[in-house]
C-alpha cells in the first residue's frame, strides 16, 4: 500500500433487520460459514494500522454470538430501523479521529477478496478521494472516501441511501477500479439470490469452510 495513505478505517455496516430476506440473513451459512463471517474473514487478511469497525443493530446479541469478530471493534447502532445511513453514521463517529478516510463493506456481501480490498486501498492511497470497485461497469464494494466527505456523510444522507448520493453528485471525484470478479456486487438481499450464490461457488471453485 502506498505510503500516502495514511490510515484508513474500514467500517462494516450489518446492523439492518433486512426485510426482503424473511430472516437473519447475516448468520445465513453459505458453504459451511455465515454470510457475516466470511465478510471478516476477508478483512480480516489485511494487516490494518486502525482496527476494523463492526456496526451491528438488529438481533446484535444474537450475531456477536455467532461470529468470530476477533480483531474488530463492535459498535451498536440503536437507530438500524432508520436505514443504513445511520449505521454508516455510527462508524464513522466511532472512528479515530486520526482516521484518514472510511472504507465501508455491507455485511451481506460475503465475496469481496482480500486483494481486490488492496486494489481499492492502493488507489486510494495514491490520492484519490473516492474509490470502488466494478464490475462490467457497475460500482461495487468496498467503497472508500478520504475524510475531507467526512461532513457530507454525516450531515447530507438519510434513510437507507449510504453514500451513493454524495458518489452520484461528485462523479469526477470516483474512482473505479475494474474487476472480472461479479462478487463485488453480488449481496443477499432476499432467499432468491442463495441460488445465484451457490452458482458462482461453483463457477469460481471457492470451497468455504468444513
Amino acid at each position: 500500500m502506498n505510503s500516502n495513505s495514511a490510515h484508513p478505517v474500514p467500517i462494516v455496516l450489518a446492523a439492518g433487520k433486512g426485510e426482503r430476506f424473511e430472516g437473519l440473513k447475516q448468520l445465513t451459512e453459505v458453504g459451511g460459514e455465515s454470510v457475516l463471517q466470511l465478510v471478516l474473514r476477508s478483512i480480516g487478511k489485511i494487516d490494518w494500522a486502525l482496527s476494523p469497525l463492526l456496526v451491528l443493530g438488529y438481533e446484535k446479541e444474537r450475531i456477536k454470538n455467532a461470529i468470530d469478530a476477533d480483531g474488530f471493534k463492535l459498535i451498536e447502532n440503536e437507530n438500524w430501523q432508520q436505514g443504513l445511513s445511520t449505521s454508516l453514521k455510527s462508524g464513522i463517529n466511532a472512528a479515530p479521529p486520526d482516521a484518514s478516510g472510511y472504507l465501508f463493506f455491507l455485511g451481506d456481501m460475503p465475496f469481496i477478496s482480500s486483494d481486490i480490498i488492496k486494489d481499492v486501498l492502493n488507489r486510494a492511497g495514491s490520492g484519490s478521494s473516492i474509490v470502488a470497485s466494478s464490475y462490467q461497469g457497475k460500482r461495487g464494494f468496498p467503497v472508500y472516501l478520504n475524510s475531507q466527505w467526512e461532513e457530507d456523510l454525516l450531515t447530507e444522507i438519510s434513510g437507507d441511501k449510504g453514500a451513493r448520493e454524495i458518489i452520484r453528485e461528485n462523479p469526477d471525484q470516483l474512482t473505479l477500479i475494474e474487476t472480472e470478479d461479479r462478487g463485488v456486487i453480488m449481496d443477499l438481499n432476499e432467499k432468491s439470490d442463495l441460488s445465484e450464490i451457490r452458482s458462482y461457488l461453483l463457477e469460481e471453485g471457492i470451497e468455504i469452510g468444513v
